[in-house]
């Protein structure tokens, strides 16, 4: 059970990895305008929790709303360490990781649905 969730969190910090050099390369050699770029880092990690819920909703045999609220729990708790440790904490930062954990849900559910049985 521990490694589907690892396995999804490894998903989950390589696409925000990759995406965020790609997005820092962009804006470094200025070839998107920087509303985009904003754009881009908020969608990001909602595009990258959707794929690794998606996936570990696709592993899982039943109730797989139950598993992406896990994913998407572990994940909240790993950046509000982060927020808080940097001091950074907002009421648009909690909003933002509640969409965060609605997304993870939602994205487990698909993905158990479209599971081949």
């Amino acid at each position: 059970m521990f490694k589907k969730i690892l396995k999804s969190l490894l998903i989950f910090f390589t696409i925000i990895f990759i995406g965020t050099l790609l997005i820092t390369l962009l804006n470094y050699f200025s070839l998107i305008h920087s509303n985009i770029i904003s754009i881009l880092k908020l969608l990001l990690p909602i595009s990258s929790i959707t794929i690794a819920s998606f996936l570990l909703g696709k592993q899982s045999e039943k109730k797989g709303y139950i598993e992406g609220l896990k994913l998407g729990i572990i994940i909240i708790l790993i950046f509000l360490t982060l927020i808080l440790l940097l001091d950074r904490f907002t009421l648009k930062s909690l909003l933002y990781y509640l969409i965060l954990v609605l997304t993870s849900i939602l994205s487990s559910m698909i993905g158990i649905n479209k599971n081949i049985k």
